[in-house]
């Protein structure tokens, strides 16, 4: 029986940030956003450092074959939920990156149609 690896997350916080995507004009019938230009969605991960978080978020943005525009709002995911207006789906998401620690976990992704919307 193999045993579960668990992370050491001494060091490791959860990081949260709201993300402006747009398709990589490189990939060829790219459909992720149907007919839109991009979306904006919520990406939780856990993360030594806010830098650690937005280079993994870059890097797992191009595996979505997408391009960061920006990355906004980052910060420590328990501060972004005490605040009064933060989005119900990060509770969820949070319960995901606490069971899959090494992934970055994306929202609902709410495109937008007009090269101006963002």
């Amino acid at each position: 029986m193999r045993a579960h690896k668990q992370k050491n997350l001494i060091d490791e916080n959860i990081w949260t940030g709201l993300a402006c995507l747009k398709a990589n004009p490189k990939v060829k019938n790219f459909r992720r956003f149907g007919k839109g230009k991009g979306a904006y969605v919520n990406v939780v991960a856990w993360a030594n450092s806010r830098t650690e978080f937005e280079q993994k978020v870059k890097r797992h943005t191009d595996s979505l074959d997408c391009i960061l525009v920006e990355l906004e709002n980052v910060q420590l995911l328990e501060a972004r939920i005490g605040q009064d207006d933060f989005p119900e789906e990060l509770i969820t998401m949070r319960q995901t990156a606490n069971r899959q620690q090494e992934d970055t976990i994306w929202g609902t992704f709410h495109i937008w149609h007009q090269e101006g919307a963002n």
